[in-house]
């Protein structure tokens, strides 16, 4: 079986700009107190659980990580994307739903979103139906408050792992091209995020600057052919 795992945010779909931040800043209230926010940090491609330790440390804050702070932060997401329809970016839905029609791949998620994130951002674009299991429903990957560097997501997916199983990485993060590298797996990616085609490319012969203009047939005949 071949696993095809998708990235969120910029990968899939782009949230207004300012929402994550503001949906962050009433977690860090409501559930330490502090006036703070994921942008506070460079937070690109970094795991839920990182960001939030990562920020606390920087104000000086050293306190462990509640699993209410996912669950606030993911209501609050949720509240927000009520009125700020997130965007789901060009050729996405074409590309998962070729992708699900291949009984060689199962499609899962490799995000730095917590699982309450993930729910809130993929219902509010419709694309949650691609990645849950069909008998529990539930979301089929790996998310942001399992583990504090992204790399680590990967190692948990291994574990769970039959010999038999193989794995590629969509994705638009540096960070998410060097965990490639790291553990030695194909990734495709998509420069619809921070970093430039040029920054991606010494990564994979596999980067296109989006998933439009029927690209993403190429990008879906390159997966089925690993």
């Amino acid at each position: 079986m071949l696993h095809v795992l998708v990235d969120i945010d910029e990968t899939m779909l782009s949230v207004p700009k300012g929402i994550n931040a503001k949906a962050s800043s009433i977690m860090f209230k409501k559930v330490f107190g502090v006036d703070a926010h994921e942008e506070m940090i460079d937070n690109v491609g970094k795991t839920e659980m990182g960001i939030i330790q990562e920020v606390l440390e920087k104000i000086g804050l050293k306190k462990d990580v509640p699993t209410k702070a996912y669950t606030v932060w993911g209501q609050a997401t949720a509240d927000q994307l009520q009125e700020h329809q997130p965007k789901i970016l060009d050729g996405i839905p074409e590309l998962l739903n070729e992708l699900s029609h291949n009984p060689q791949i199962r499609l899962g998620l490799l995000t730095g979103n917590s699982t309450a994130r993930t729910e809130a951002k993929l219902r509010a674009t419709r694309l949650d139906s691609f990645f849950r299991d069909s008998k529990t429903h539930q979301l089929i990957g790996v998310f942001g408050e399992m583990a504090p560097k992204r790399d680590q997501l990967f190692d948990l997916i291994k574990e769970q792992s039959t010999p038999e199983d193989r794995f590629v990485i969509i994705d638009d993060s540096l960070i998410a091209a060097r965990m490639a590298q790291k553990h030695i797996i194909p990734i495709i990616l998509v420069a619809t995020g921070s970093a430039t085609e040029d920054q991606l490319r010494p990564y994979t012969s596999h980067v296109f600057p989006n998933f439009g203009e029927n690209r993403w047939k190429e990008a879906a005949l390159i997966i089925a052919r690993m």
